[in-house]
């Protein structure tokens, strides 16, 4: 039971002190529908410093200036396209989760797609291989095993 309440207290502390990492309630946005707007704007940006987190989740200091950069961008009226824009001229196509289809970014849209087929590919080849080993190495017998088998299944059939 000890084990149990520890347990449970360590889970509290852990989320508690992520959900106070990151400041998720900016007050001069003046609407909730902005607020809204500015948090799932950020949720579609990367943290070019973490690289598997958005700008809303991530705790990098660097993320920070970013959230504060667009910050200012949609007070002063941007769109969220333009603050976008704004950000791939500044970071690059890494800092969009959904990058657009363009001919530069077909590597980014199409490489998983392709590295699964080649996982799929080597799968069947090692599959393959390695069932035509059993078989072929389990169903040869040299002639002494072949002679003893013989000989075991006639003394099988005389009893």
């Amino acid at each position: 039971m000890r084990f149990i309440k520890h347990w449970i207290l360590f889970i509290a502390l852990f989320y508690s002190a992520m959900a106070a990492a990151v400041d998720k309630n900016p007050t001069d946005l003046g609407t909730a529908e902005a607020d809204a707007r500015f948090w799932d704007l950020l949720a579609e940006l990367r943290c070019v410093v973490c690289q598997n987190q958005s700008l809303a989740d991530s705790n990098a200091s660097l993320a920070q200036d970013l959230r504060d950069e667009v910050k200012e961008l949609f007070v002063s009226g941007k769109s969220d396209e333009e603050i976008k824009a704004f950000l791939v001229k500044r970071y690059g196509d890494f800092v969009l989760y959904r990058p657009a289809m363009e001919e530069k970014t077909y590597p980014l849209w199409i490489g998983p797609y392709v590295l699964l087929i080649l996982a799929l590919l080597a799968l069947m080849y090692f599959l393959r291989r390695h069932g035509q080993e059993t078989r072929t190495s389990g169903s040869r017998l040299s002639e002494d095993e072949q002679k003893r088998l013989d000989a075991l299944l006639a003394d099988d059939d005389k009893k």
